[in-house]
């Protein structure tokens, strides 16, 4: 206070008038100043009494203390800020200046389906994004990062259109909760894709496992380890299908167990399903699953389904496959391996033993 006090002095305003002390041209007249301590001398110091001047803490306060147009306006402008107290500010920004997110989850294929078509469709009527997309500072000032809306995003790149985003500071791992929340709420992802996004993030150390991911989601513990399962399939698996979002949750169990027995014929069957499908007319998903896990195929048999040979309900032998061209038959009884050879080779001579499905 000391130190304001002291600069003040150096500041000078011009004299205070009263209500009412105006001359007849309007123009106010000083008030009077109290005759100076110390009599004429001490008047002849001054260059007039009229011209005395109040410092800038007095002139301060004064005007705080009148209440005038300064404080009337701050109350004005305090009122219009409280309206939009507890809301989410929006920006138009450049689409170009907007990069995607690197947890980003949506497979390439997703910009051709009819689905995006028809979001396009209603972003260019409406000539922006109703919904806005949200983002945060990116590395290069003047950027920025997806947290999600990659979708109203990309529309918005391709219309040449202005998007309308939401900018905050987030996490990497608020990120990808964020954004798995917003996908589950509008266009839900493929059972892949999900898959995908929940290997990402554990590789990327946002969670320290599947559970406590889950956890954090609010997704089913169960259901996140079968996506998991499903996005770690060979890259060759998921090639032999049409699409990757056409892999269903249900097909990883079947698709891991069949690799873990027989991992070369699987594999095998895969790359040439890629490569027949080239210029041909699409098939069913189930289709393809089928012919990966051997089922329909002559010669082949489904590996996860053993086959037993029995006789007035006894088990004789067990048959199961254990490579592209290796068969393994196991017999439950004592016989002389002569006699087996003999009925084996009888068996690739046509006759065929009884298939029961083992229980």
């Amino acid at each position: 206070m000391k130190r304001i006090a002291e600069k003040s002095k150096l500041i000078n305003l011009p004299p205070a008038t009263l209500p009412g002390h105006e001359e007849a041209s309007g123009a106010k007249v000083p008030l009077p100043s109290p005759a100076p301590v110390g009599g004429p001398v001490a008047a002849a110091g001054n260059a007039s009494a009229s011209s005395r001047s109040f410092t800038g803490v007095g002139a301060m306060m004064a005007a705080l203390g009148q209440g005038g147009a300064l404080g009337k306006e701050l109350e004005e402008v305090k009122a219009r800020l409280a309206e939009f107290e507890g809301t989410i500010p929006v920006r138009l920004l450049d689409p170009a200046r907007i990069q995607p997110s690197a947890f980003a989850n949506r497979h390439s294929t997703e910009y051709t389906s009819p689905a995006f078509a028809e979001l396009k469709r209603e972003i260019e009527q409406a000539r922006v994004n109703v919904q806005p997309i949200k983002v945060r500072p990116g590395r290069v000032a003047g950027t920025f990062e997806i947290v999600f809306g990659h979708r109203r995003h990309r529309a918005c790149l391709d219309l040449g259109l202005e998007v309308l985003a939401i900018v905050e500071e987030v996490t990497d791992r608020d990120l990808w909760l964020q954004m798995d929340q917003e996908n589950r709420g509008r266009r839900d992802l493929s059972p892949w894709e999900q898959g995908r996004s929940i290997q990402m993030a554990l590789r990327s150390g946002l969670f320290p496992s599947v559970r406590r991911l889950a956890e954090s989601a609010g997704i089913d513990f169960s259901n996140a380890a079968k996506l998991l399962k499903l996005a770690e399939l060979p890259d060759d698996i998921v090639a032999a299908f049409e699409k990757p979002t056409d892999l269903q949750v249900h097909w990883a169990g079947p698709l891991s167990k069949a690799l873990q027995i027989d991992p070369e014929s699987v594999l095998a069957r895969a790359r040439a399903r890629a490569l027949d499908a080239r210029g041909t007319v699409p098939r069913a998903s189930k289709q393809i699953l089928a012919e990966l896990l051997g089922e329909g195929t002559p010669g082949v048999l489904a590996p996860e389904v053993p086959v037993t040979v029995s006789r007035d309900g006894v088990k004789l032998a067990t048959i199961r496959r254990a490579g592209a061209q290796r068969i393994v038959v196991e017999i439950h009884r004592a016989v002389d391996l002569q006699d087996v050879a003999t009925q084996v080779a009888r068996w690739l001579e046509g006759e065929v033993p009884e298939r029961v499905p083992e229980r």
